[in-house]
């Protein structure tokens, strides 16, 4: 009955540091998604910025290159 008694005891043992364990892990995980969200946000808007200058100047500077000069391949 001790070996009994010791076999369930570090069962609970192990049932709760791997319930810390997994705790822990969506923590640490929730964490950092929102660490990456968040240093996201900025060059996402700034992307899109530049995206919208671009169409509101006809093209011109898509995607931060200069226009196509129109005599170019002539």
């Amino acid at each position: 009955m001790a070996v009994s008694g010791l076999l369930l005891a570090s069962d609970a043992a192990f049932g709760v540091v791997f319930g810390v364990f997994v705790f822990a892990l969506l923590v640490l995980a929730v964490v950092a998604i929102r660490w990456g969200v968040r240093k996201d946000r900025p060059g996402r808007q700034a992307w899109k910025q530049r995206h919208l200058d671009a169409r509101r100047n006809n093209g011109a500077g898509h995607l931060g290159h200069p226009p196509a000069d129109p005599g170019e391949g002539r």
